[in-house]
């Protein structure tokens, strides 16, 4: 049963947007919100009947419902209403409860933030990893600038206090896109090196299993090493939360995991799970240093091509990898 409830949360999987609500009759979904323990934000398979931490991170439990998937309503606006490209844009998000549309104003901080957002260009070439801010009415904004006429994808990430982990998506088209949406989907090639430099950073990526195979975990091991002496980078800094944040999408954008870093070398244990990479509550995590081998866990659904962004922050600046691979088909 752990191990089951694990597999949803160490990559955050969702398979394009869904729609659990629909599914559900009246009756069901009024039983669903009376099913509520106490549960970690972060691996919601792990639940206790009282408060208290959770043993993998030492987050704080929150009260919830592990049962029920439902995806809670999104309104998602944008100011100007049209997005012109390489112009100022705010978006705009308001979340109510999936069953009685009440608007929600309470979320869970999860590393360090309570509202992820990731925005991606279609062609997979521009990737964005920021934090909305929410207003005293429960709107939450934030100020992008998109690089060029196209479609993007918007991904929102985050705990309602009371609900489930959501991993909501959205579409965005600029002004000014006339192509056309599946045949303009990102042309990704396959790495030949396994080595790419982010000023001065040198992250150094393997696979296994090698290549991965779809429905199936595997991991993506990374070596990081400065780029000027070849040494192994011993000091890299926490970024929110955790030593490391990897998105991994597929080609054409249905396909999406949030990761982030494993520490392996606890192994496994039915109760917890694999240990985290992750900062426990109290801890000064400014003062912690990590690498220079991070793993992260993915499970990528189907087999095609796939381009995952890994950000670590080290000597006090973000740097972000794009690393491509592809997923062959399970026989």
């Amino acid at each position: 049963m752990r191990r089951a409830g694990l597999a949803l949360l160490l990559g955050w999987f969702i398979s394009g947007p869904v729609s659990g609500q629909n599914a559900l009759t009246l009756d069901t979904a009024a039983s669903l919100d009376a099913l509520q323990v106490y549960m970690c934000p972060i691996h919601s398979d792990y639940t206790a009947d009282r408060p208290g931490t959770c043993p993998r991170d030492g987050m704080r439990l929150v009260l919830s419902n592990p049962f029920d998937v439902r995806d809670y309503r999104l309104e998602f606006n944008t100011f100007p209403a049209v997005a012109v490209a390489e112009k100022p844009l705010t978006l705009k998000f308001r979340i109510s409860h999936p069953e009685s549309g009440e608007p929600v104003t309470d979320f869970v901080r999860v590393h360090d933030q309570f509202f992820h957002l990731f925005v991606v260009s279609q062609d997979l070439d521009w990737f964005q990893h920021i934090h909305p801010v929410m207003d005293d009415e429960g709107t939450w904004s934030i100020d992008v600038t998109l690089p060029a006429s196209g479609y993007y994808k918007v991904l929102s990430d985050f705990v309602p206090v009371g609900g489930t982990s959501q991993f909501i998506a959205h579409p965005l088209v600029t002004a000014g896109y006339e192509g056309d949406i599946i045949a303009d989907s990102a042309a990704l090639t396959p790495d030949t090196e396994p080595g790419k430099t982010v000023d001065g950073l040198t992250a150094t990526l393997d696979y296994d299993p090698s290549p991965f195979i779809a429905g199936l975990y595997g991991h993506l091991n990374f070596i990081f090493t400065d780029a000027a002496t070849g040494e192994p980078v011993t000091d890299l800094q926490t970024y929110l939360g955790a030593f490391g944040h990897t998105l991994i999408l597929s080609a054409d954008l249905v396909d999406y995991v949030h990761s982030h870093p494993l520490d392996l070398s606890e192994g496994f244990d039915e109760e917890t799970g694999p240990m985290m990479f992750m900062i426990p509550m109290g801890v000064d995590a400014e003062s912690l240093r990590g690498g220079p081998r991070i793993t992260f866990d993915g499970l990528m659904p189907h087999g095609g091509l796939y381009r995952a962004f890994t950000q670590v922050r080290w000597k006090d600046e973000l740097r972000t990898f794009a690393f491509t691979f592809a997923v062959e088909e399970r026989q």
